[in-house]
């Protein structure tokens, strides 16, 4: 094998080292923040209400029931942004897809 064939090894500068070493100091601080706010009686509620929507959205798609489907995804996305916003890290939804049928 020549040496033309071989990848060559990119050498990072040190500014590039410490830009990625200040992006890992600010995930672990995010995740401390996070766990920090796992401990609030009122976060972990929040969370396992998001987790019923969650349940309760997937027994209504199981029973073909789109109206109810949409009504829980809507909750789901207000309780969620809000949970984003203060920094947790949420599992993913799946939310229905199309458009919302009429109310009667």
């Amino acid at each position: 094998m020549s040496n033309a064939n071989r990848k060559r090894r990119i050498r990072r500068t040190p500014e590039q080292m410490i830009a990625d070493l200040q992006e890992q100091i600010k995930s672990v601080k995010a995740r401390a923040a996070a766990k920090e706010l796992k401990t609030s009686p009122a976060i972990k509620k929040a969370m396992s209400a998001l987790r019923a929507l969650d349940k309760g959205m997937g027994l209504a798609h199981n029973e073909g029931n789109s109206l109810l489907h949409h009504a829980m995804a809507d909750c789901r996305r207000t309780l969620g942004e809000f949970l984003e916003k203060q920094g947790m890290r949420l599992p993913k939804a799946r939310m229905p897809r199309g458009r919302k049928p009429k109310a009667e």
